[in-house]
């Protein structure tokens, strides 16, 4: 029997390539529908959120969905859509709200007490120190249920669990950076002992480059208590000067290295900031030596600390003026005037020989001298 047609094995292929084609703009068409109805929807939720909140509000359902929609508001956070930020902050702001209205963190804090074990103890303050981030009426119910003295006998603990006290030392300084007063607060506790205690057994291979992490919270942790306006009692600080002497010493200034060696410049700007016979006590020959040569670094914010530093230093005393002239202080910030880049580096040298020409005749001559002008 004859086949009553003849098969073109060219035109059906032909033709399933094109149903194929047809198949793929059709899911592009219904995933395009998807993303318009997710876009609309979730702006609706951006312009009316602080009405969904206050809906929300007492309705556990509506509590627990909002729960449930966390993965989806951590996704708008990072989707670089501002509308989309806005409602996923608002909303975690309520749920962590929520959280410590229920009254759980007297709980974290008594999970702190040596009777419970490091899993309680790490997620007890993992959470303190996220609350404790948060507006200042949070930071208050931390501090109000004595967490700040159990983070203290946590830092002070002979046992080597170095995550639980690098978190402990990040939710000192969470604290501590609410404001000066709660600044102040912590101090009173002895905080800065324990910390100084951590770095100092730190700074020194092998220790130095394993516990590099915590090395650096508590570094940054030390550079929150010295900041602040108005500034912290020089006397408060005043045991931290020997472990600020190391840590701008640490080298190379690099990397996570670099960073606690900033924290430590950071340091010295905010304690330099004083009388002459504060920057005296805060500044030695070493110091000095030590500065001159980090402002021939690239890294901007290290040359910046450092700029202030010697700005400060020459409003102090005549002597100290010198030991910087001897390292070739003016040699480095003619470097940067003749060869710098970046703004604010410039704009803090040329603050600094502002700061040091304005002392007397005698230095305007030496500025010129050096080619300043």
């Amino acid at each position: 029997m004859k086949w009553l047609f003849k098969f073109d094995k060219d035109k059906w292929q032909k033709r399933q390539r094109q149903m194929q084609k047809n198949l793929r703009s059709m899911e592009s068409i219904r995933k395009i529908n998807r993303e318009l109805i997710l876009f609309f929807k979730r702006n609706h939720e951006f312009f009316h959120v602080e009405r969904c909140i206050e809906d929300a509000a007492g309705d556990p359902i509506a509590i627990q969905k909002m729960f449930d929609s966390i993965p989806v508001m951590a996704s708008d956070l990072m989707s670089g859509n501002e509308s989309f930020q806005f409602a996923a902050t608002a909303r975690l702001s309520f749920l962590l709200s929520t959280v410590i209205q229920s009254g759980v963190v007297p709980h974290f804090v008594r999970f702190l007490n040596e009777q419970y074990g490091l899993q309680h103890k790490l997620y007890s303050v993992r959470a303190l120190y996220a609350i404790g981030k948060g507006s200042l009426e949070q930071a208050v119910v931390v501090i109000k249920h004595g967490a700040i003295p159990m983070f203290i006998r946590l830092l002070c603990c002979s046992e080597e669990c170095y995550q639980l006290k690098e978190l402990v030392a990040a939710a000192l300084g969470s604290l501590a950076n609410q404001s000066p007063d709660f600044r102040d607060y912590v101090l009173q506790f002895g905080t800065l002992t324990p910390l100084l205690s951590l770095l100092d057994n730190h700074l020194e291979p092998p220790m130095l480059h394993e516990k590099i992490a915590l090395l650096r919270t508590c570094s940054n942790t030390l550079a929150i208590f010295c900041q602040g306006n108005p500034a912290p009692s020089f006397n408060q600080i005043r045991s931290a000067l020997p472990i600020l002497r190391r840590l701008i010493h640490l080298n190379p200034p690099v990397g996570v290295i670099g960073e606690v060696c900033e924290d430590a410049c950071l340091c010295l700007s905010y304690l330099s900031n004083g009388s002459a016979e504060q920057i005296q006590a805060l500044i030695d020959a070493d110091v000095c030596a030590r500065l001159v040569m980090l402002l021939g670094l690239s890294d901007g914010k290290i040359v910046e600390h450092v700029l202030r530093t010697v700005g400060n230093i020459f409003k102090g005393v005549d002597s100290q003026i010198q030991i910087l002239i001897n390292n070739g202080v003016f040699f480095r910030l003619n470097a940067i005037l003749m060869h710098g880049s970046n703004s604010s580096v410039l704009r803090k040298t040329c603050s600094a020989i502002s700061t040091l020409t304005a002392r007397d005749r005698n230095q305007i001559q030496v500025g010129i001298y050096y080619g300043f002008v």
